[in-house]
């Protein structure tokens, strides 16, 4: 997970909750995103304007891809992680990079200020977060182009898949809604009111339950995905910003920025069961939990 206050990536060991290891980025890492097939990790780094390239085997930086003159927060791979999108933030387009040559193949025009970037679950569309318009933009994936745009709520930010990937849950940040996307059709099917200014959402493995970041109320709503209305408020650490769950062991893990932790959440009892100390201003934006694989 990223801390954008001391320039590093904590590495947690899920099995014990504790920190593993503390590895030094670019300055300000807010983004990532996690290729289990190379076990790679991917930081976007606003302040040096770059994107470091993690070895979660060894936990080193193995590279660092300079970027000329963009801020970059949003990040994604594609469907075989040979490609990796990087949302630029102050020119209103994604950026797609080769991994392996980390060359830069080409840009993409988007809407105002993209953040964050999800891939549909086939691979062929790339959604992302237009926060200052207002919209989700929808991305061939694989020529480059793209193809549409949805309205949505008032800035939205973070974004995640249904557990089957045919919905796809739109954080709202002024807004304090979440919006549903139905994929197959690409149009919003219902809005869910959340907390005060929430910023990051994600789901358990099957989908039935949804859990949203609330950063100006310090709470994880949960959703149940059927009914789709809110079903438990959770208080958390200070200023919570990204979310993921932990499929192996039914957790929810929770970045406090203000906290410099990471609150923990068993699944089963909407109970905080432990918090665990991180670095300084913890954000860990985008999907940051993942599996090594041994080679």
């Amino acid at each position: 997970m990223t801390n954008q206050g001391d320039h590093t990536v904590s590495v947690v060991d899920l099995a014990s909750n504790t920190v593993s290891a503390t590895v030094q980025v670019g300055k300000s890492p807010v983004g990532v995103a996690i290729d289990a097939l190379s076990n790679r990790a991917y930081i976007t780094n606003v302040d040096s304007r770059s994107v470091s390239v993690l070895d979660i085997g060894s936990n080193k930086v193995i590279h660092e891809i300079k970027l000329d003159k963009v801020a970059p927060v949003g990040v994604a791979l594609n469907k075989s992680g040979g490609q990796l999108f990087v949302a630029d933030w102050f020119h209103d387009q994604i950026m797609v990079i080769e991994t392996q040559s980390y060359k830069q193949l080409t840009t993409i025009s988007m809407g105002k200020a993209p953040a964050g970037m999800v891939l549909s679950r086939e691979g062929a569309s790339l959604y992302v977060a237009n926060r200052d318009s207002n919209e989700v933009g929808v991305i061939d994936a694989r020529n480059h182009k793209p193809l549409h745009k949805i309205a949505v709520g008032k800035h939205p930010f973070g974004m995640t898949l249904s557990g089957d990937g045919k919905l796809l849950y739109v954080v709202n940040v002024e807004s304090n809604s979440v919006s549903v996307i139905d994929v197959r059709r690409d149009v919003v099917t219902a809005t869910i009111p959340v907390g005060e200014h929430p910023y990051c959402v994600t789901t358990n493995a099957d989908g039935s339950t949804v859990y949203v970041t609330n950063t100006h109320e310090d709470t994880v709503s949960v959703i149940d995905a059927k009914t789709q209305r809110v079903t438990a408020t959770i208080r958390v650490g200070g200023t919570p910003e990204g979310i993921a769950y932990d499929n192996k062991h039914q957790r929810v893990y929770v970045a406090s920025w203000m906290d410099n932790a990471l609150t923990v959440i068993d699944a089963k009892t909407n109970k905080v069961v432990d918090t665990i100390k991180t670095g300084a201003q913890s954000r860990a934006f985008g999907q940051f939990i993942a599996t090594l694989i041994q080679k």
